[in-house]
C-alpha cells in the first residue's frame, strides 16, 4: 500500500475516533445534566421543629409543721420547706428546733430570709438556701416579722413595733416598716406611724416602690410608699366589697395580686378573695375566691396561693394547703394535701427565679 493511502486511511480513523469521543462525551453531559435536573425539582425534606424546652420548675418556700423530727420534746413546730412548684422535691431547709416562719427567697436565689423566736421572740434571720449560714440580722424585745428583700438583693424590709404605741390591754404595739442592710446594719424606720399596723410589706420590681398593708381605725388598705420613706399613699380608694392586704407585685411591675377580706361574708366567718390591680390602682379583677397570700411565679404567668384560709378564726379548718394558678385564675391545682396541721400561718409563700 502507498504511503498517501496509508496516511488518508489514518486521518479517517482519526476522525472517526474522535466524532466516537464527541459522541461519548456529549452523551455523558446529556446524562448528568439530566440527573441534576431531577434532583433540583426534588421536594425539599420536611425538618420536624425541636420540642420546645420543658419550663422550669422554680422552687417555692414556705412555712409548715408537718415535720415534727425537730420539734421540742418531739412536737411539732414550723419550719422552712422548699418544693418544686410541682410539689416535688420537698425538704425541711431549717431544721431547727424553734418556730421558723415568713421565707422570702433572695433575688438570686441563693439565700433565704425568715422569722425565727429561737431567742425568746420573733427576729430576722437570713440562711442559705440549703439551711447553712444561718445569720441574725435584728434582735429587739418586740416581734419582728416579714422580711421581704430589696431587688438589688442588698436591704430587707420587715415589720416591728420597735417604736409603735402601745395600742390597750392585751394588744401588742402598733407595727411600723424598716429596712436593713443584708450585714444587719443601718436599721432604719421607713414609716414612722407610731400608731397605725403597717405589715407584710413587698419590694417593686424595679426597687423605687414598696407595697403594704396598712391598718388603721378605718380598717385595713394597700398604701404604697417610696423606698426612701416618702410619699405614702393608698393604692386605690376603699372598696365596698373588701378590704385589701397582702400586695405582691408582678415580675414586670405593672400589676400587683392582693388577697382581699370579703366584706360581706357569711357570719362567723373569715372569707377572702384574691384580685389583681394595677399598679396605679385601676382596673380590679377578681381572680379567685375562698383564697389568700399571692406570690407571682418569675415569669409572671401562675400564681401560688393558699386556700383553706376561709374561717381561720373560727376553727372550721385546722390546716392551709399550696396551690398553684393561672395568673388568670385558670387551671388551679392543689400541691400540697395535709389535713390535721397547719401548713402556712398568717404569711405569704416565697417563690424564687
Amino acid at each position: 500500500m502507498s504511503e498517501s493511502l496509508t496516511a488518508l486511511l489514518f486521518f479517517a480513523d482519526r476522525k472517526a475516533l474522535n466524532r466516537g469521543v464527541f459522541l461519548k462525551c456529549a452523551l455523558l453531559a446529556c446524562v448528568s445534566l439530566a440527573v441534576g435536573c431531577t434532583e433540583t425539582s426534588a421536594p425539599t425534606p420536611v425538618v420536624e421543629p425541636p420540642p420546645p424546652p420543658t419550663p422550669a420548675l422554680y422552687p417555692i418556700v414556705f412555712s409548715s409543721a408537718r415535720d415534727p423530727t425537730y420539734g421540742l420534746n418531739g412536737a411539732s413546730n414550723l419550719e422552712i420547706l422548699e418544693m418544686k412548684e410541682d410539689a416535688s422535691g420537698i425538704r425541711n431547709i431549717s431544721r431547727s428546733s424553734a418556730a421558723e416562719i415568713d421565707p422570702a427567697w433572695s433575688p438570686d436565689g441563693k439565700h433565704v430570709a425568715f422569722a425565727s423566736d429561737r431567742n425568746g421572740n420573733y427576729d430576722i434571720f437570713v440562711m442559705s438556701d440549703d439551711g447553712a449560714d444561718v445569720r441574725q440580722l435584728t434582735s429587739d424585745s418586740m416581734d419582728e416579722r416579714h422580711p421581704r428583700w430589696s431587688p438589688d438583693g442588698k436591704r430587707i424590709v420587715f415589720e416591728s413595733g420597735r417604736d409603735g404605741l402601745v395600742p390597750g390591754p392585751g394588744y401588742g404595739r402598733f407595727t411600723d416598716l424598716f429596712i436593713v442592710d443584708v450585714d444587719g446594719s443601718h436599721i432604719r424606720n421607713l414609716t414612722a406611724t407610731p400608731a397605725v399596723y403597717e405589715y407584710w410589706a413587698a419590694w417593686s420590681p424595679d426597687g423605687k416602690t414598696i407595697a403594704y398593708s396598712r391598718q388603721d381605725s378605718a380598717g385595713a388598705q394597700i398604701f404604697l410608699v417610696n423606698a426612701d420613706g416618702t410619699n405614702p399613699r393608698p393604692l386605690r380608694a376603699r372598696d365596698k366589697n373588701y378590704v385589701d392586704e397582702s400586695p405582691a407585685w408582678s415580675p414586670d411591675g405593672t400589676k400587683l395580686a392582693i388577697s382581699a377580706a370579703e366584706v360581706n361574708h357569711p357570719f362567723a366567718t373569715d372569707t377572702y378573695a384574691i384580685l389583681t390591680v394595677n399598679a396605679d390602682g385601676s382596673n380590679p379583677q377578681l381572680v379567685t375566691r375562698l383564697a389568700r397570700f399571692p406570690s407571682w411565679s418569675p415569669d409572671g404567668t401562675r400564681i401560688v396561693f393558699t386556700r383553706d384560709a376561709v374561717d381561720e378564726w373560727w376553727g372550721r379548718f385546722s390546716t392551709q394547703n399550696i396551690w398553684i394558678m393561672n395568673s388568670d385564675g385558670s387551671n388551679q391545682t392543689r400541691l400540697t394535701s395535709d389535713t390535721s396541721m397547719r401548713n402556712q400561718i398568717e404569711s405569704p409563700q416565697a417563690w424564687t427565679k
